[in-house]
């Protein structure tokens, strides 16, 4: 009754209406009434629903026991993450976390130009990284433990869910689910829920398909967490920008996924769509130090089951110094190589140098596999019995052939399927009287996985690690550069992009050691360009080419200058200590031992330089000397440098404390020492169980004149570290002491107060943060600090203190709401969007985009009405349109809500090209009958942009089967003259969607037969094809490329090399005679033979 009075609750319909015939009153009246008033009910129950707080981060002692699916998901990760990445024959494979080593994280710049690690601040590990971003970005070089990374942390998680004997606590803090997948499993351009699924399908031993929705929502309230391994390895960068793109679109606030990415360092502008993602950090993995070094031999012998593995353990390490492999001892997988040489071949030495270790080890794989004759024997039998032992044989006779065309494959287009590719390779290469039958792909992955370099599993073949695809390939490559090197030029621009420089590596390497080759031309090239390049050739050194003496002192010596002959030095700053790194892998040079020496010992010099040459001369010539000069130098040089003495000496020698203490204290205590670098001391003096006199310190930061943000906040950070809130009268009466505290450090000092619980004393702090507009970061910090305290009482207290904000710099209330929403307010998120929007002053209108957006994360789909009224009142730019689009359908926006916006942009002459085909896109997936006319008769409209918009339109048509559409569209571009690569491309790529990579060879033939293609242009083209998989559509592109006279040599001499490694040679040298026969100058005619000696080597004269 007193909820019916109260407008709680409704009476049934029927009831209503009986009360009204009771009444009199007309039915249909009290009908209406009665529709509106549960309308009105409903709105204030869903409102009341929306604000209500986020899902808070679940904690691991409150997760239940997994249901049937997911105790089945999670056990099958953690089968498959236990599995040795290797499959190292000869030796037992010892379960991954058998000797797993957990290895270093070093914080990396969000813009860094290459990837470069800080150099100031500590280096944490993953259960650090892990808890200070919701998201991770992990590089490392090739073999640098990155796939051993994601599968322990998939491991250790799996177990605790599972409840396994012994399990370790989780790394991450906030209980999650793991799932692995591959960069390559999200290729396709299905629903990330349902990518997901596809991959677990995959990945280990389902016993059954686990369905895609759930992986669509938080299991048991818990978010998943997602780690997606070896980005590099997708081959074409636009497939890295399709995956780069989804998985950013994955990163918000309250969804269902957290991230942990791995991959070699990539170009900064692919990095775009993860750049301004404040919850991702950028971590690059350390080497293994001398510790780590000890602790993976002595677990990798005793895995091999010797009895004690730590004398075994330090002898090998002392060999590999001693075969001038130093790198080894830094890189995980050449580290798990040389120990697999050790205990395959006892007693034998090991080989010297990178690329003999790899050689070695390849080779040892091809003969160590078990029975491998038998194998090949039964192989061969097995087929004769169904008549085609010949078939067996020939296959027999070139596995290494169709090995090294697939390793060739692997490192130019990740997404092309191998298996896939040994068929078509069998196809074309085969003998004609003798042909592959269908369905035999299984036994062809069984048999090629007895090449020791390639794994069978689940239907797919992959190489064991990418490194040894780019070995092989870099072989097949330098086995058919010419001694002159024709294409040197090209090689050497690679070297610049970080990763394809592994693969240069091995090509250069390979050539130099071939007979007849001089090392010296490539040698004098790369010094001739570059540090990249030059440090490049100082790889060939520490990877076991021998370049004689003098060449060895000329290339050292040049390394050495660090860039200072260049005009460019800015582009080399910083880069000194790589260099020196480098450069410690030349153990025992001599040479080098004393220009390190003399670099360290010089005054005048910069003093990292100084140290850093006195750490590579440690490693060099000898660890006591080196030791000795950085202990000098940490009595001698400033305070400041000191600390970088400190973190060389614990690398160096990590058992000798006591030395460091002493020196952290002396910088703890110098006054002429920066605050800054004062509180790094005082972090690594409690790292070493020094922490007498610690809180006094930071206390006295906090009280002092200090007036940096950052390093207050530090402070403060770091005396709750130390003795946790029990310390809050203490910083209480810290900030009351300060004499003076200007704008930076008021909001630094509110943090530190919110993080100490004091919310009376910050509340005014924050206030003057936000009245001043002091920058973003400080305004999100303090007000992050408020509502971790106060939740929603914090949440109400925001919204009344900006109600009467006045805006003199930059408006922060969009931002606030933001944050709002994301802290699950979304009550007060609204509200806050709603007083900049109301606001009169026409300089907050260049805020709508955001706006907009803070509008959406409070309300989700149902503010689309409310969003487009504000954006057309406004008379908003398109940019905003596409925003709310954009926001709207990620937050699962219906169709009505989105078509409005979307033909806004189309319409819109304005629009940009993204902007357009976003709309488009929305069009062609809720109203797919109509959709694509409408978008053609809007490109039509446009005043300018045809020729770029249609290509960009190409992709999205043939992606929603618009076949017709796309072949208008491609044969107008093609009609163009102003045609240029990327469009062609376009065409190209859209044609063989809709029509099918069966007709690539038709597609190329449309192409020649509408445009008259540069040799760029087939170049470009015959690229592409062969980066999908169509090296025989690419062939005749090729052939023209080879045999234009207007073409450069390199360019041609390349364009032969694909021929060759597809299988056509006898296209190539049909193209070549008929250009010999047409051919009249004298110049051409030689290049000419030349390529054709090479393609088809004569047994005479050609």
């Amino acid at each position: 009754m007193y909820d019916i009075v109260g407008a709680r609750r409704l009476h049934e319909l029927s009831t209503t209406e009986q009360f009204a015939e009771a009444l009199g009153l007309s039915r249909q009246a009290v009908a209406d009434v009665w529709g509106r008033a549960r309308f009105a009910m409903e709105r204030r129950e869903l409102a009341a629903r929306r604000a209500e707080p986020g899902l808070a981060s679940a904690a691991w002692p409150e997760i239940p026991l997994p249901d049937g699916w997911l105790e089945d998901l999670l056990a099958s990760q953690e089968e498959a993450a236990e599995q040795f990445p290797y499959d190292l024959l000869g030796v037992r494979k010892p379960p991954l976390s058998h000797i797993h080593i957990e290895q270093d994280l070093q914080p990396l710049s969000r813009n860094a130009a290459r990837h470069t690690p800080r150099t100031k601040g500590p280096v944490p590990n993953l259960a650090v990284a892990l808890s200070s971003h919701d998201h991770l970005f992990v590089t490392g070089g090739p073999g640098a433990g990155k796939t051993t990374l994601g599968r322990h942390l998939v491991r250790q998680i799996a177990r605790y869910w599972l409840r396994v004997e012994g399990a370790e606590d989780p790394w991450c803090r906030e209980a999650v689910v793991p799932l692995r997948v591959t960069a390559t499993d999200l290729q396709t351009r299905r629903p990330f829920h349902q990518q997901l699924s596809d991959a677990a399908g995959r990945t280990g031993t389902l016993r059954s398909a686990v369905p895609a929705d759930r992986f669509a929502v938080r299991p048991y309230g818990v978010r998943w967490l997602v780690i997606v391994d070896g980005l590099d390895e997708v081959a074409s960068p636009d497939d890295r920008k399709l995956i780069l793109n989804n998985l950013a679109r994955e990163i918000r606030p309250h969804g269902a996924f957290r991230l942990l990415i791995t991959s070699r360092p990539l170009p900064q502008d692919e990095l775009t769509p993860l750049r301004d993602q404040p919850s991702l950090g950028f971590y690059t993995l350390a080497g293994f130090d001398s510790v780590q070094q000890l602790a993976f031999a002595e677990r990798w012998f005793a895995a091999q089951g010797v009895e004690d593995p730590a004398p075994e353990a330090r002898a090998f390490l002392e060999e590999v110094g001693h075969a001038g492999l130093g790198e080894v001892l830094q890189v995980p997988l050449l580290t798990t190589i040389a120990a697999a040489h050790r205990s395959r071949n006892p007693g034998a030495p090991l080989p010297r140098g990178r690329v003999a270790l790899y050689e070695q080890f390849l080779a040892d794989v091809a003969t160590a596999r078990e029975s491998a004759d038998a194998v090949d024997k039964a192989f061969r039998s097995r087929w004769e019995r169904r008549g085609q032992g010949r078939l067996a044989q020939w296959l027999l006779d070139h596995r290494d052939r169709l090995v090294t065309h697939l390793a060739r494959i692997r490192t130019t287009s990740a997404s092309a399927p191998l298996l896939d590719a040994a068929v078509r390779w069998l196809a074309t290469t085969l003998p004609a009287d003798l042909a592959w039958p269908d369905g035999a792909g299984e036994e062809l992955g069984q048999f090629l996985m007895q090449s020791g370099a390639l794994v069978h599993d689940h239907g797919e073949l992959f190489f064991l690690h990418l490194s040894f695809a780019e070995f092989l390939a870099a072989r097949d490559e330098a086995a058919r550069i010419p001694a002159d090197f024709p294409g040197l030029d090209d090689w050497a621009v690679e070297i610049r992009s970080p990763s394809s420089r592994n693969r240069v590596l091995f090509t250069l390497a390979l050539w130099a050691r071939r007979p007849g080759h001089d090392v010296t031309l490539v040698v004098r090239h790369l010094l001739a360009g570059d540090l990249d390049h030059r440090i490049m050739a100082l790889r060939l050194i520490t990877s076991g080419v021998r370049l004689g003496e003098a060449l060895e002192e000329a290339v050292i010596e040049r390394v050495v200058d660090l860039g200072h002959d260049s005009d460019h030095l800015d582009r080399y700053h910083g880069r000194g200590r790589q260099v020196l790194r480098e450069l410690s892998q030349l153990r025992g040079n001599r040479r080098l031992a004393a220009t390190l020496r003399r670099i360290a010992e010089t005054d005048g010099l910069n003093a990292s330089l100084r140290i850093g040459a006195a750490a590579s001369y440690a490693e060099v010539a000898s660890l006591t000397e080196g030791v000795a000069l950085l202990q000098d130098f940490g009595r001698r040089l400033p305070v400041e440098d000191a600390l970088e003495c400190c973190r060389e000496l614990e690398a160096l020698a990590p058992a000798e404390t006591e030395f460091r203490a002493r020196l952290l204290s002396d910088v703890l205590a110098a006054p002429t020492a920066s605050s800054w670098s004062r509180l790094t001391a005082a972090e690594e003096l409690a790292a070493l169980g020094r922490t007498d006199g610690l809180a006094e310190f930071a206390c006295s930061v906090l009280a002092g004149s200090e007036e940096n943000g950052g390093t207050l906040k530090r402070a403060g950070q770091f005396w709750f570290e130390l003795e946790g809130p029990s310390a809050a009268p203490r910083v209480r009466a810290a900030v009351a002491a300060r004499t003076c505290t200007r704008d930076w450090a008021k909001a630094a000092l509110a943090h530190v107060l919110f993080l100490f619980g004091l919310v009376e004393e910050a509340l005014p702090l924050l206030a003057h943060t936000i009245e001043n507009s002091a920058d973003d970061e400080s305004i999100d910090d303090v007000v992050h600090g408020w509502l971790d305290q106060e939740g929603e009482k914090a949440a109400d207290g925001l919204v009344e203190l900006l109600r009467g904000y006045e805006v003199w710099n930059s408006d922060a209330r969009p931002s606030i709401a933001v944050d709002l929403a994301g802290a699950g307010h979304r009550r007060q998120a609204a509200e806050v969007v709603r007083l900049s929007l109301h606001d009169p002053d026409p300089d907050t209108r260049h805020n709508l985009g955001l706006e907009v957006k803070a509008l959406i994360r409070a309300l989700g789909p149902e503010s689309a009405d409310e969003v487009l009224g504000w954006l057309d009142r406004n008379r908003a730019r398109t940019d905003s349109y596409a925003i709310a689009l954009r926001d709207l359908t990620e937050a699962g926006a219906k169709a009505g809500n989105l078509l409005p916006l979307a033909r806004r942009l189309l319409c819109h002459p304005g629009s940009r090209h993204s902007e357009f085909t976003s709309a488009a896109r929305v069009l062609l997936r809720f109203v797919p009958e109509n959709a694509c006319a409408e978008v053609l008769a809007a490109l039509r409209d446009r005043p300018y942009g045809g020729p770029a918009l249609r290509a960009a339109l190409l992709p999205l048509l043939a992606e929603y089967g618009e076949a017709a559409a796309v072949r208008t569209l491609g044969q107008e571009l093609l009609a163009d003259p102003g045609l240029v690569d990327r469009e062609l491309q376009a065409v190209v790529t859209a044609w063989l969607t809709v029509e099918g990579r069966e007709a690539a060879a038709e597609v190329v033939n449309r192409v020649r037969t509408a445009v008259r293609l540069t040799a760029d242009q087939a170049a470009s083209l015959a690229r592409l094809l062969t980066a999908e998989g169509q090296p025989d559509a690419a062939a005749p592109l090729w052939c023209q490329v080879t045999t234009d006279p207007e073409t450069g040599v390199e360019t041609r001499w390349q364009a032969s090399q694909e021929l060759l490694a597809s299988g056509n040679a006898a296209r190539a040298e049909q193209a070549l005679r008929t250009a010999l026969a047409a051919s009249r100058a004298a110049g051409e005619v030689v290049l000419l033979r030349r390529l054709l000696a090479w393609v088809c080597p004569p047994t005479g004269s050609v």
